[in-house]
């Protein structure tokens, strides 16, 4: 997939720098419910994304560089229903310029008519206002707010907002 800047693409091997570097960073992990993972546990991660359907790298064109990465998941909220949930995380130096804004919306253009998934969520940590900007922007509906759902970095307790998109809702 391509959009004005970006080439969304499986991961390669050689990009475990790039990933490694934007994924351990405060920036990334503050509002992430991941750990940090060693360099080993990290290229063991993009060995397996090489082959992923559900896993996308953000090349930045003109460079080459990866920028972010969007990752699609089972809906675990949903049962028996035709839907993903998806998630994502950006290198603070790209981040307000609208690359995940322009790779969100040909992901789910690609979910939506290539997949054709029914429905596509997304889950916010509350305080992760940009995040939410971001979604609401994209056309994403706001179902609800999860209290003191998931525990994340540095053991912070967060509330979940939870976002939806139905196939009939997008603007593609």
């Amino acid at each position: 997939m391509e959009t004005n800047r970006l080439i969304i693409r499986n991961a390669k091997i050689s990009d475990v720098d790039d990933i490694f570097e934007m994924r351990n960073s405060e920036f990334v992990l503050k509002y992430n419910a991941m750990k940090v993972l060693t360099y080993e546990q990290m290229s063991a991660q993009v060995c397996k994304d090489v082959d992923s359907s559900n896993s996308f790298c953000l090349e930045l064109k003109e460079t080459g560089k990866v920028i972010g990465k969007i990752d699609l998941d089972e809906d675990s909220l949903r049962y028996g229903v035709n839907s993903l949930c998806i998630s994502y995380y950006l290198n603070e130096n790209y981040a307000s310029k609208g690359y995940m804004f322009e790779a969100l919306n040909e992901v789910i253009r690609h979910v939506f008519e290539d997949r054709k998934i029914d429905v596509l969520s997304v889950r916010v940590f509350k305080e992760n206002n940009a995040s939410r900007l971001l979604v609401e922007k994209l056309g994403f509906k706001y179902e609800g707010c999860i209290r003191m759902c998931v525990k994340g970095y540095n053991n912070v307790v967060y509330d979940d907002l939870i976002f939806s998109m139905i196939k009939d809702e997008s603007t593609l």
